[in-house]
This record gives C-alpha cells, structure tokens and sequence, in this order.
C-alpha cells in the first residue's frame, strides 16, 4: 500500500474536520444557579480556525489529485495545522480557567466536540503535511537527474 495517496487524504479530511469544529460547541459549562450552557466558536475565533482549517484542505486537494506539494504550501500547512492546534490548547486552558474564575463553587467544565475537532484536525494535518514533504523529498533523492536515464548520466551524449 502506498503512503502517499493515504497522507494526502488524511490531510484533506484533517482540514475539513477543523473546518467543521469551528462552528461545534467548543465548551460546555456548568453554572450553579442558571444551568448549562455552552460555549461555541462564534463566540471564540470560528472564522479563524475555519480559514485555517480551508487552507489545510485548499493544499491538499493538489497532493490528493497526484501533483507534488510544493515547499510553500508545505509549509503554509504545517503553519496553518500548528496554529489551529496550538490555538485549541490555548483555548481549552483559557475556557476552563475563565470559567473558574467566573464560578466560585466550580461545578465544571467539559470541552466540547468543535475543541476537540480542530486540534486534532489541525495536528493530523501538519503531520500529514510533513509526512508529504519527507516522501517527496525521498523519491525526488532516488529518481533519476535525467529521464530515461541514469542518475549523473550527461544528456548530450
């Protein structure tokens, strides 16, 4: 079985996942008098996480189709898929402290399915991304300068 069509693939639903938790309740807080409520990324940064999450998807769609990924997209990939995890951390600490902070007796917090979707959308999708840019970086090592020919073979002659 081949790596490549797999990783292309995981990146392109990776970012389709980020895209979808952005507008999922991304946290679930529990308020001692009023009840629960929930937490959405319209409220956070959807917008945000979406586009990340697009451009993940946007770049995988060439990978996916057969063409090489680029080193510029490669890296606006991993970018794009470190932020959108790195954001998630953030505002997984960020939600469950400023709910601590807002409830004296806290009765809990629970981060919700959009939280979790675009980290793990966001992680899953730079290293699918890596993973691309090490195989083509492989194959480029190992196929031939020349076509047709071998490798360090003159084309003049």
């Amino acid at each position: 079985m081949r790596l490549r069509p797999v990783l292309a693939w995981v990146m392109l639903v990776a970012g389709f996942t980020a895209v979808v938790g952005s507008f999922l309740p991304w946290a679930y807080v529990d308020f001692p008098v009023s009840g629960s409520s929930k937490v959405s990324g319209s409220l956070v940064s959807d917008l945000f996480t979406a586009f990340f999450g697009v451009v993940i998807a946007g770049y995988a769609v060439p990978a996916v189709r057969g063409d090489r990924l680029p080193a510029r997209e490669t890296v606006f990939s991993v970018g794009a898929g470190l932020v959108l995890f790195a954001l998630g951390l953030w505002d997984s600490r960020h939600l469950t402290s400023m709910t601590a902070a807002l409830v004296a007796a806290d009765t809990g917090t629970t981060i919700g399915p959009g939280l979790w979707m675009c980290m793990i959308g966001g992680l899953l999708g730079a290293l699918a991304a890596t993973g691309l840019a090490f195989r083509e970086s492989r194959a480029a090592r190992r196929s031939p300068s020349v076509p047709g020919g071998r490798a360090g073979a003159r084309a003049d002659r």
